[in-house]
Order: structure tokens, then C-alpha cells, then sequence
């Protein structure tokens, strides 16, 4: 069971939400689950992934935490772990996927490690490699959060003088975008 649902009812919803079903999504939704081991549901939790591939998603499917209401942040760090923390004393959980318990587990560890190839590991056989170690590749540490914990309230909304579009006044005098922080070049 993967937070009260069966592997294939999680695998699934994983495919409507994430277009297919991704190890490391799979990955994550144990990794949620053994958070919520250690959480209560009651707890109000807001949570940080430590990548921005597919942990996001497992947390999202999983939990009431979204990036769009803003209880789940990416802090990318560049590693495989999910942090969830009560909002109101930032003491939390954080979950991560161990090298050296991966050592009895070569097809996760080749394919996370990038070892192998899609073509010499397929999908199918990384998933059932998957869906055998379960949580017996996940370590877990209690923590405390120093930063990113804190929410960020929305700021009072200002018209930029150069663009003349809409932003948060919080930003400056002038948009982000304006203070060439923005990510695009106009073409036309």
C-alpha cells in the first residue's frame, strides 16, 4: 500500500497526472508514504522536494501539497529526497533514497546511477525491481527547518512604469522582468 492505496491503484493515478508511470515518481510515492508513517495526516504539513523531477509530482498526487498553493516547495539541491514538516513548529520528517541500501538493489542503483541504459534496463523490470524493494531502499532522519520553511504571503500588486503589466510590489520599483530577470526575449 502506498498511502491507503494499492501499488496499481497509485500507478494509475500516476498515469493520469504524470503522462506515464515514472520509477522515480514510484520511488517517491513510497518515500510520501513513509513521511505519513511518521506524520499524522493531522498534522498540517507543507513539504519541500529536494529535485524537480518526479518527487514533485508523488507529493502532489499523495498529499493536499501543491507548487500552485504553495505548501510544497523544490529547494534543488540535485538529491532524491522529500522533506515534510509541520508548518506551525517546522519539525518534520525528511526521507531519502540510501546509496549503500541500494547496494542489494543493482537494477535501482544502476538506473539511478545512470549506469545502465533504457535499452539494457527496460522500464518493466526497473518497475518490479521497484515494486520489490519497496521502502527498503529509503532512510529517514528527523529534522528541523532553518529555512524555506516559512511561507510567503502574497504582496500588494503595482503596474510596472516600463511594461505596463501587473506585478508583485514586492519585487521593486519596476518587474523583475524589467530588471532583466526575466527568462525570454521578445521577438515581435
Amino acid at each position: 500500500m502506498i498511502c491507503g492505496r494499492t501499488e496499481k491503484q497509485f500507478m494509475e493515478e500516476v498515469e493520469r497526472f504524470h503522462g506515464f508511470v515514472a520509477p522515480g515518481l514510484l520511488i517517491g510515492g513510497y518515500m510520501v508514504d513513509a513521511i505519513r508513517e511518521k506524520i499524522s495526516e493531522k498534522v498540517e504539513a507543507d513539504a519541500i522536494v529536494e529535485t524537480a523531477h518526479c518527487l514533485p509530482d508523488a507529493v502532489q498526487i499523495l498529499t493536499p501539497c501543491t507548487i500552485g498553493n504553495g505548501w510544497l516547495k523544490i529547494v534543488n539541491l540535485g538529491k532524491f529526497a522529500i522533506t515534510m514538516f509541520d508548518r506551525h513548529t517546522f519539525k518534520g520528517v525528511r526521507v531519502y533514497m540510501d546509496l549503500k541500501k541500494l547496494g542489494s538493489h543493482k537494477n535501482i542503483y544502476n538506473w539511478y546511477m545512470g549506469l545502465v541504459s533504457k535499452k539494457d534496463l527496460p522500464k518493466e523490470i526497473l518497475i518490479g525491481s521497484i515494486l520489490e524493494a519497496k521502502k527498503d531502499i529509503l532512510s529517514s532522519k528527523e529534522v528541523v527547518l532553518r529555512e524555506h520553511g516559512k511561507r510567503v504571503k502574497k504582496s500588494t500588486v503595482a503596474v510596472c512604469e516600463n511594461c505596463h503589466e501587473a506585478y508583485f510590489a514586492s519585487q521593486g520599483d519596476v518587474c523583475l522582468a524589467c530588471q532583466g530577470k526575466d527568462y525570454y526575449e521578445i521577438t515581435r
